[in-house]
């Protein structure tokens, strides 16, 4: 049994608005509702929880009556644990998504689980475009790009791994980065990224969504 959990407990504050941007509607639906969809219909996931701002449950409980919706922490970590802890028992393969990436597709998904299948996690990256350096103690050394990949969600994990990292204290970004950190020979399978499944943090990548669907049906 797969279980998707959609992290949705940021308050807007980075954003710049009043709202949080995963409520915030782009062609008339909210950004969450994008990435809810497509986890609802895909054939491999039996179970979504999101993870809302406590501000906002009732708001998400209304708008998506098909999740399970529960409270957020204070750090996106604090968020995924409490996804992780709600889903149910049967479930085996747990997938942590950002609510801020409305355009992941079935066919990440379905990469991401076959990946799970010889490894301990799996996630999408793509590559680095820019040029990069690594500045410490302001003295900037070169990075070699090549070497460097962008981690995008979902990330998917065995249950019982996700839960023993999160549950580790350790801080990172991201659900990944705490695992490898903790376990750093877990077996982790890289699979292809799209550059559609992009984050919205500014207003320009608001505009950039806005403009990738009136793409999708011109």
């Amino acid at each position: 049994m797969n279980t998707a959990i959609i992290v949705a407990g940021g308050s807007g504050s980075r954003f710049g608005t009043e709202l949080p941007k995963q409520f915030i509607k782009i062609e008339g639906q909210e950004i969450l509702s994008f990435s809810v969809y497509t986890f609802l219909t895909h054939p491999q996931i039996n179970e979504v929880i999101i993870v809302s701002h406590p501000e906002w449950v009732n708001h998400v409980s209304k708008e998506y009556p098909e999740c399970k919706v529960i409270e957020g922490g204070v750090r996106r970590q604090d968020s995924s644990l409490n996804g992780v802890r709600s889903i149910s028992d049967e479930s085996e393969n747990v997938l942590i998504h950002d609510a801020a990436r409305p355009f992941v597709s079935k066919e990440i998904i379905n990469t991401c689980l076959s990946a799970l299948v010889n490894a301990d996690g799996s996630a999408p990256v793509i590559k680095v475009s820019n040029s990069l350096i690594q500045l410490e103690e302001d003295k900037a050394t070169y990075m070699d790009r090549s070497n460097i990949q962008e981690v995008q969600t979902p990330q998917c994990f065995r249950k019982e791994l996700v839960l023993h990292a999160l549950t580790a204290g350790i801080e990172d970004t991201d659900e990944l980065g705490i695992i490898l950190r903790l376990f750093p020979k877990s077996r982790i399978g890289l699979v292809p990224g799209n550059q559609n499944n992009f984050k919205i943090t500014t207003q320009m990548d608001l505009e950039l969504a806005t403009y990738y669907l009136e793409s999708q049906v011109a």
